[in-house]
């Protein structure tokens, strides 16, 4: 197989994981309108305790989209902002019991969704499955240094017209 099928299977499979995330939400909070990215930022500051700047770097997106996202979690009563306890200057991110369950509900079935599905494979194709996503985490990890070692044209071997 060559790079270019390489490339389109990567996408194709974004692709159909973004479809099946957008149609899993729904079914899983029925309830809670809350798109993948709001689900992002609930599961970073879950995990990571992270701040709304970290939240942007990590998605890749302008700290006033983080801003916009908050505001929308903060209107559902998923999250809240608080002071710092150590500094009065910034704004911590707490989630609230209801937007803790929400983001664990949607965790929780994205991983029963994939274990049921791979569990329909027998144990070489697990292995396989396992090595071929290690190797595309890999992947992707080293494709993101390289723009913050250059451009994202320099990491796509492109040459800017």
């Amino acid at each position: 197989m060559g790079r270019s099928e390489d490339a389109k299977l990567i996408f194709s499979s974004f692709t159909h994981y973004r479809r099946w995330i957008n149609e899993l939400i729904p079914a899983v909070i029925p309830d809670v309108d809350v798109s993948p990215q709001q689900l992002n930022v609930l599961y970073y500051v879950r995990t990571e305790d992270a701040s709304m700047a970290d939240i942007a770097r990590v998605l890749g997106v302008a700290p006033t989209v983080i801003t916009g996202l908050v505001d929308r979690l903060e209107a559902r009563g998923l999250i809240r902002r608080e002071s710092h306890p150590s500094d009065r200057r910034r704004i911590q991110l707490v989630l609230t019991a209801r937007g803790h369950e929400v983001s664990t509900q949607v965790e929780t079935a994205i991983a029963a969704g994939i274990q049921q599905q791979a569990a329909s494979l027998d144990d070489e194709q697990q292995q396989h499955l396992r090595t071929g996503l290690e190797l595309l985490e890999k992947l992707m990890a080293d494709l993101e240094a390289t723009i913050r070692n250059g451009t994202p044209a320099d990491a796509a071997g492109v040459t800017p017209a």
